[in-house]
């Protein structure tokens, strides 16, 4: 049985969301690791931001960021998303929890200490492992998305509100 269950689609389809409701239905004491929410202005998405399932939060990506690392038109600040993330995920991974990681994506992918983290966790899962990976070709997210042990679900508008529901009935049947 695959422990690597990851959603992939379109930008702004509700990736994000979709793992946070399957994180309520599993029930937050079981999961670990960190999601992305947008920052937003009035109009448009200026941002990103990590959140732990455990609620610490902090901005990784913004429009208005003087970093050198841009990633279309977000400045990504590495060193505060590797804190939060890498640490996140380190945690899930002591306490056996389903470990979340929201979004394996370009931006991420700067992180060469988050990079190999990921790359290990898909090459020998030792727990549970939910997340995202962008649907663009990325040499190594394409790597990730075809690992053994990895089952990668398209989401789509049509499937998104079922989604949910289908990937925590998966990680009920692994918990067992």
């Amino acid at each position: 049985m695959n422990n690597v269950l990851l959603l992939t689609g379109k930008p702004r389809t509700g990736k994000s969301t979709a793992i946070r409701k399957t994180i309520e239905w599993i029930g937050p004491n079981k999961c670990g690791g960190f999601y992305t929410e947008e920052i937003r202005d009035d109009v448009d998405r200026i941002g990103f931001r990590c959140v732990t399932v455990a609620g610490e939060s902090i901005e990784v990506a913004h429009i208005d960021s003087t970093s050198p690392l841009r990633v279309g038109r977000y400045g990504v600040m590495i060193e505060p998303f590797e804190q939060i993330a890498i640490r996140s995920v380190q945690q899930s991974l002591q306490h056996g929890q389903v470990t979340v990681i929201d979004e394996i994506g370009p931006m991420q992918m700067l992180s060469a200490p988050f990079r190999e983290l990921v790359e290990r966790l898909i090459a020998d899962p030792p727990h549970i492992v939910l997340g995202t990976v962008c649907l663009d070709a990325h040499p190594v997210i394409d790597k990730i998305k075809n690992g053994p042990g990895v089952t990668v679900y398209h989401l789509e508008e049509h499937n998104r509100d079922t989604v949910p529901g289908l990937l925590a009935n998966e990680i009920a049947k692994r918990l067992r």
